[in-house]
């Protein structure tokens, strides 16, 4: 879906990237999840790198792409 967005917007100032945070140390995921060991997962500000960067000008170059905040 995202190299879809990224053509059909190729001449247009826009950038389109997907971010999969994975598994993270939310309220959320707590809730969601109740048996798992909070203290093993990756808070926001762990994976929130990614999304600057991808807010900068370093990642200019970078559309249609789906990014892992995580290995797999």
């Amino acid at each position: 879906l995202m190299q879809v967005l990224a053509d059909e917007y190729k001449n247009k100032p826009l950038r389109f990237n997907c971010i999969n945070p994975g598994a993270t140390r939310t309220a959320m995921r707590a809730k969601a999840f109740p048996a798992e060991d909070a203290e093993t997962l990756k808070t926001p500000a762990d994976i929130m790198p990614l999304y600057l960067y991808l807010m900068g000008s370093d990642s200019q170059e970078v559309n249609g792409q789906s990014l892992d905040c995580q290995p797999k």
